[in-house]
């Protein structure tokens, strides 16, 4: 076997040339594979002679040959010249075989970038300052109770925060007529204001009637008026319970209000150190993209630009955006950016890691992928055999092992915590 290696940048592409048994074996096995099914008018499927087979499948048996030659022998060739791709993607052409025992061909891919690590030790971080006050708990508190709050059927005037069902005929100035029952929050903005007003005050069993109501498009533009004839089904108060021994009792949150209140407070603040942890290791991610900029390789960069382009759609769908082919253009040149950044950061974190000396055991690899199953609502088992079968588990240790670094930056970065920017509220000064 003799392999020559050229760099270019970040690809690296070798000429491998081979010859002997184990070439004549992979041949031998191919031709008998396509034999199976060739095609050849005069002949029946797998009585095909076999020069007639490499005839007319040479270009196809070169590839096979060579696909299954790197397959078996690669990882051998690349432990040799201590060589590691980035990606699964590894790209060969140029196969010329000879007599069936004497294989010559190119493979390519791309590896990592090489730099040198900056001090990575004391970053200087600023966050904001942020400290639980008691107004936060009573806020929290309010907000329970609103969540638990139930709404009770009363014989009682219509007002605001009432949950009414009602229903309404509309007729329009072009004789087209609507009928149906709903229910609203008065107040909550479902309603028209005009409808809302026309209700307030009134029963169950009670009926108004609106005249000339405008009906609007999609455009929001007035395309005729109508006659709205509502019957009021039902009204229901809302009853927000008192935050008591009771309460927190039925919720799970203690067996007193003192209790609820500690554990309350406890969990407001774990929820403050989470945000301050976020914003420091995410001031760093950007710290350390700002310091580094070495080339990254295509390969990675095409796909971190793709899985970012599809977080962006999902984002604008989410907000109920449709996006067009321009809007996704117009991002185009900030994702691309984010996504060089991510691939740099990625990178000095590996490197990071390796310095360090940090690894990651099977019980926190399977620790991670129970989570990331549970994330998915999918059985842990059957997670992690999927990703065996895609050759994912490597990624998701790579995963873990650049948070390690993460983290060992976070425990030592300089943070200081500064005060939240207040807004100017006094009216600016003129001259004159």
């Amino acid at each position: 076997m003799n392999v020559v290696v050229e760099a270019n940048e970040l690809v690296r592409t070798l000429t491998i040339e081979d010859e002997g048994e184990k070439v004549k074996n992979l041949v031998e096995e191919v031709v008998k594979e396509i034999s199976k099914v060739a095609s050849v008018p005069g002949f029946r499927k797998g009585n095909v002679p076999k020069n007639i087979v490499k005839a007319k499948y040479k270009k196809e048996i070169q590839e096979e040959v060579a696909r299954n030659y790197v397959n078996k022998f690669l990882p051998e060739i690349l432990e040799k010249e201590n060589l590691k791709p980035v990606t699964q993607e590894v790209y060969f052409g140029d196969v010329k075989i000879e007599n069936d025992e004497k294989i010559v061909f190119k493979v390519s891919f791309e590896v990592a970038p090489e730099f040198e690590l900056k001090p990575y030790e004391g970053l200087e971080v600023e966050i904001t300052k942020l400290e639980l006050k008691d107004e936060d708990v009573e806020k929290y508190i309010k907000n329970l109770l609103e969540r638990n709050a139930e709404y009770q059927t009363q014989d009682k005037e219509v007002e605001e925060g009432d949950l009414v069902k009602l229903k309404y005929h509309i007729v329009s100035d072009k004789g087209e007529e609507e009928e149906d029952e709903f229910e609203a929050i008065i107040g909550s903005g479902t309603l028209r204001k005009e409808i809302e007003e026309a209700i307030k005050g009134k029963k169950a069993s009670d009926k108004v009637e609106l005249e000339n109501v405008p009906l609007y498009n999609e455009k929001g533009e007035e395309i005729g008026k109508a006659k709205v004839e509502i019957q009021i089904l039902e009204v229901k108060k809302k009853i927000v319970p008192e935050f008591n021994d009771e309460f927190v009792k039925k919720i799970g949150l203690g067996e007193n209000v003192e209790e609820a209140k500690n554990k309350i407070r406890e969990d407001l603040q774990k929820q403050i150190e989470n945000i301050k942890k976020q914003e420091v290791q995410q001031k760093i991610l950007d710290k350390i993209a700002s310091e580094y900029d070495f080339p990254v390789p295509a390969s990675l960069l095409e796909m971190e630009v793709q899985n970012l382009a599809q977080r962006y759609v999902q984002q604008l769908k989410s907000y109920g955006i449709n996006p067009n082919a321009d809007m996704l253009e117009a991002a185009r040149e900030g994702i691309t950016k984010t996504a060089i950044n991510n691939i740099r950061v990625m990178f000095v974190l590996t490197k990071i890691a390796e310095k360090e000396g940090l690894t990651v055991s099977d019980e926190e690899l399977d620790r991670e992928i129970e989570r990331l199953a549970q994330s998915y609502q999918t059985n842990p088992a059957e997670f992690k055999e999927y990703l065996k079968e895609r050759n994912l588990i490597e990624g998701i240790r790579s995963d873990i092992l650049r948070q390690k670094a993460l983290d060992i930056l976070t425990q030592k970065a300089n943070i200081k915590e500064v005060e939240p920017k207040q807004e100017n509220t006094q009216p600016e000064e003129k001259n004159g």
